[in-house]
C-alpha cells in the first residue's frame, strides 16, 4: 500500500481525492506523464497516460477492475461506455511493468498496472515478454486517444523481396501487413499466414496479377481482388 508520503518522496506534488486517489505527474522535456493510484491493502491500482488529463475517465479505468487479479498473468475486464471508445481494460501484474520504480520499488509488488485498449489489440494471455514487447513497438498503451492497433502475428515468407518470418511469426501492424500482401503480388511460391487475437487464422496465396487466394480456418477458400483482400483482411482484424 502506497501513501501520500510514499509517493511525494518521488514526486514534488501528490493530489488526493476521496480515500485512496493519488493523482501525481512526471515531467519531461517532451511529455507529461499522468498518473491515477487507487492504493489499498490488498492492491494497488494505477493507470498512466500521456496525451489526457482525465482524471474521472482513470477513477472509472481502476473502479471496473475485478476484485480477484491475477498476480501471475494479465486480466481483461469490461469498460463502460467511454469518450475514447475503449471496450476493455487489462491490468497486469508489477512484473509486467516498469511503472513507479527506483525509490519506490519496495512497494510495488501488489501494484498493477491498468490500461484501457481496444479488445482486438490484445489476447489477454501475454507473457511478460510478450507484453513489454507489444507496448514498446506496437501499441502505445499511454495515448487514450490513438488509433486502434489490432494484434496480428504474421508468418509470412517471400522469396521475391528474401524476406519472411520464423514459424512462430512475428506481430505486425496493419500497414505493414498491407504491405506484404502487395508484395506477393506475383509471386507464385510465397505466404502470408495472419493470427489475430483470438487466435483465428487465416493464408493468402497468390493466385495471378492482382488476385489472391485467402484460406480461412485452413479450409475454406475464396479468390479476391487486392481491394476486396484488404478490406478482408482489416474485418478479421477487426480494427
Amino acid at each position: 500500500m502506497f501513501s501520500k508520503q510514499d509517493l511525494l518522496e518521488s514526486f514534488p506534488v501528490v493530489e488526493e481525492r476521496g480515500s485512496g486517489y493519488y493523482f501525481f505527474q512526471h515531467k519531461l522535456p517532451k511529455l507529461v506523464y499522468e498518473y491515477c493510484l487507487k492504493s489499498a491493502e490488498d492492491k494497488d491500482l494505477l493507470t498512466v497516460t500521456e496525451d489526457t488529463a482525465d482524471r474521472d475517465f482513470a477513477i472509472k479505468v481502476v473502479d471496473q477492475a475485478p476484485l480477484d487479479l491475477s498476480r501471475e498473468k494479465p486480466t481483461l475486464y469490461k469498460l463502460s461506455g467511454n469518450d475514447y471508445g475503449f471496450t476493455h481494460a487489462l491490468a497486469v501484474p508489477s512484473s509486467y511493468h516498469s511503472s513507479l520504480k527506483g525509490r519506490l520499488e519496495p512497494k510495488r509488488g501488489n501494484l498493477f498496472l491498468c490500461i484501457p485498449i481496444f479488445r482486438c489489440e490484445f489476447a489477454g494471455d501475454e507473457s511478460e515478454a510478450e507484453f513489454r514487447d507489444m507496448i514498446s513497438r506496437m501499441i502505445p498503451v499511454f495515448r487514450w486517444q490513438r488509433h486502434v492497433f489490432p494484434k496480428l502475428r504474421v508468418y509470412f515468407d517471400n522469396p521475391a523481396t528474401a524476406s519472411g518470418s520464423a514459424e512462430d511469426g512475428v506481430l505486425m501492424k496493419v500497414p505493414t501487413l498491407v504491405s506484404e500482401i502487395e508484395n506477393l503480388n506475383g509471386v507464385v511460391n510465397g505466404f502470408i499466414e495472419i493470427t489475430n487475437y483470438e487466435a483465428k487464422v487465416v493464408e493468402i496465396l497468390f493466385l495471378e496479377v492482382d488476385v489472391y487466394t485467402l484460406i480461412r480456418d485452413r479450409s475454406t477458400e475464396v479468390t479476391l481482388s487486392v481491394d476486396e483482400l484488404k478490406k478482408e483482411i482489416l474485418e478479421f482484424s477487426q480494427v
